[in-house]
C-alpha cells in the first residue's frame, strides 16, 4: 500500500480539525485528503456514493479497497507512525465493536460536535453529546 485517499466533508468543522490534526503526523503511509464537495470524487472513485461517504469516513487505498466508519479510522491510524500499535490493538475482533460504538457517535453527532469545535465550549458539547446520546457516565 503507498497512499490512502481520506474523502472528507469539506464544510464539516470537526472533518476540517481530524484532518488538520492527521496531517501533522508522521506517517508510513501518505494521506491523500479529498474533500466530498470536490467534482473529482465521483470521476476518482466510481460508485463511491453506494458507501454514504456524507454519514461516515470513508477511506480508498491504492489498490481500490474502500474502509468505512471504524474501519477507515483504523486505517488512518495504521498509516501514522505514532498510532500504528494504537490501530493494530483496535482492529482486533474484541476492541473492534468499541471503535465502531464511538464512530458512529460521533458521526452521529458531527454537526453537533463541529458547532462546540467553532464556538470552542468543550464543556458544553460533552453536557449536551451526553445527554443526546443517553450517556450514563456522566
Amino acid at each position: 500500500m503507498k497512499c490512502l485517499s481520506v474523502l472528507f466533508d469539506e464544510e464539516c468543522a470537526l472533518c476540517r480539525e481530524c484532518r488538520a490534526w492527521l496531517m501533522r503526523q508522521p506517517a508510513f503511509v501518505p494521506l491523500r485528503f479529498i474533500p466530498l464537495q470536490s467534482p473529482d470524487v465521483a470521476r476518482l472513485f466510481s460508485g463511491i456514493d453506494n458507501f454514504k461517504p456524507e454519514e461516515q469516513l470513508i477511506v480508498v487505498s491504492d489498490d481500490g479497497s474502500v474502509y468505512r466508519g471504524a474501519s477507515a479510522w483504523v486505517m488512518c491510524l495504521w498509516a501514522l507512525q505514532d498510532y500504528r500499535a494504537l490501530a493494530i490493538r483496535l482492529a482486533n475482533p474484541l476492541l473492534l465493536p468499541l471503535a465502531r460504538t464511538v464512530c458512529q457517535m460521533i458521526s452521529r453527532n458531527r454537526s453537533l460536535i463541529s458547532r462546540w469545535l467553532i464556538r470552542c465550549n468543550p464543556e458544553e458539547a460533552a453536557r449536551v453529546l451526553c445527554q443526546h446520546d443517553h450517556c450514563e457516565s456522566c
